[in-house]
């Protein structure tokens, strides 16, 4: 979306509520959701956003009224009842472009088993829709689906064909993400979903973000090289700026051993170094709105915001049994900073930072915590995973080879992957994708995504 656009949105939304308001940041984020909802609804009939644009144009020009405005959306958006209820949700009543109402039909009274029925033959792209209908449907679409914090698996097709969805293992529930066919172009490569963000890497040194739940788009432009992009290459973490709209992306380039930033309340990237030649930053994760991070001799450090310095936590009993260079993950559990060491064909570790006492603590098993494990990239670590349908002291993994397995981190037979028992949901995933995917050309490629974590930092934790 080009701000020109957003303007002569702002425009009509200023003129109908009688208002002179500036472009603040929450005001330019609403107008920019909502032509992306547009452009999505219309991706496949181009025709009719620029039909959408033409009208914004006419009003700016003072060729067209406002009643004609909402004449003209009326048509545009038959059929699209959320592009009409997220346009009067901005226009105050008397400009509001008229729906039959259903709060009083039986359609809006159906009990809430059967709406939950109903949600179950949706795709994800319907789901947006369906809190549309009426409040009633609406507040069980936020207390069900978009309130669920349940860690879903992103699933990714390609090379050939494109496609991707949100796997719920619990419910064995496919939602495909049509809405990312916007993002099919040539020499886009996924990185990773981080905020709700999905990250992609452009050989036009570029990085695109995308949020699936509220439709924002973000296109970052980099001050370095990104080319021969493997999915692989980069790692990626975005936070945003406490009580603000302003936001950080991390980026580690495994290939080059570089730790990127780029702060959005600046415009500009920076490069952090540890400072030492044989030490490389290999994890990051936000904790307590602070960033931390791990090098490969697993010293911990902080990332300072205001500059380009990492501080290092001079911490007691360090690990030292442990290989050099080898793999290490941060993890974040109910504000407990973990470090973990799941490195192949080697004894799994794991260890609690006790930031009170500035001590590594070796855990014997992972108690009731339950870890999301991408090879290559990062690990995610959950409390009370039964809630979910999940199991503590177990570890969720997909690896390298686009398989996915689970294993009890007690089990130390186990040598790197194994298959769940048949009785439970993550052997469904693995039948019906993996297997399924074998005989096919194209490949599958698993990641997870944690829906509700938002990730916020404040620059005045670090000076």
């Amino acid at each position: 979306m080009t701000r020109s656009e957003t303007k002569l949105l702002l425009q009509l939304f200023n003129y109908a509520n009688h208002t002179s308001k500036s472009m603040k940041s929450g005001v330019i984020d609403d107008a920019l959701g909502f032509l992306n909802a547009v452009k999505v609804a219309f991706q496949n009939n181009m025709q009719k956003y620029d039909q959408f644009l033409k009208v914004l144009r006419d009003f700016s020009a003072k060729r067209i009224y406002i009643s004609r405005v909402k004449s003209k959306l009326k048509m545009l958006f038959k059929g699209h009842k959320s592009l009409i209820l997220e346009f009067n949700s901005f226009v105050p009543k008397k400009h509001q472009i008229k729906l039959l109402s259903l709060d009083n039909g039986e359609l809006a009274q159906l009990p809430w088993d059967v709406l939950d029925i109903i949600c179950e033959k949706l795709d994800f792209d319907d789901l947006f829709s369906f809190p549309g209908v009426c409040k009633n449907w609406w507040t069980f679409h936020k207390s069900n689906f978009l309130s669920s914090q349940e860690p879903l698996l992103v699933r990714f097709t390609g090379y050939h064909t494109h496609s991707y969805s949100f796997i719920s293992i619990h419910n064995k529930k496919v939602y495909d993400l049509n809405m990312m066919n916007c993002f099919q172009q040539p020499k886009c490569v996924y990185v990773g979903v981080s905020s709700g963000f999905f990250i992609f890497a452009r050989e036009n040194n570029s990085f695109v973000l995308f949020n699936p739940f509220t439709r924002k788009e973000l296109v970052i432009h980099a001050t370095f090289t990104v080319n021969h992009i493997t999915i692989y290459q980069y790692q990626a973490l975005l936070a945003f700026e406490k009580c603000s709209q302003e936001y950080v992306l991390l980026l580690l380039c495994k290939e080059s051993s570089r730790l990127y930033a780029y702060q959005s309340r600046y415009s500009r990237w920076c490069i952090y170094s540890t400072l030492k030649p044989e030490e490389l930053v290999v994890d990051f994760v936000v904790l307590n709105n602070i960033i931390y991070v791990v090098t490969n001799n697993a010293n911990i450090g902080v990332l300072n915001l205001n500059s380009r310095n990492i501080k290092f936590l001079n911490l007691k009993n360090t690990p030292d049994k442990l290989p050099s260079k080898t793999s290490f993950n941060l993890a974040n559990c109910d504000d407990q900073l973990l470090l973990i060491h799941l490195q192949l064909y080697t004894r799994r570790q794991v260890y609690k930072i006790d930031l009170s006492t500035m001590n590594y603590v070796k855990m014997k098993s992972l108690g009731d915590i339950a870890l999301f494990y991408v090879s290559r990239k990062n690990c995610r670590a959950l409390s009370n995973p039964q809630r979910f349908g999940y199991r503590s002291n177990y570890v969720y993994e997909v690896n390298s080879f686009s398989k996915c397995g689970m294993y009890d981190w007690n089990d130390h037979r186990l040598s790197y992957y194994k298959r769940s028992a048949g009785d439970f949901n993550f052997d469904w995933c693995f039948r019906h994708f993996v297997c399924q995917g074998s005989v096919r050309s194209d490949f599958n490629l698993f990641d997870w995504c944690f829906t509700h974590l938002k990730y916020q930092v404040d620059y005045s934790l670090v000076e």
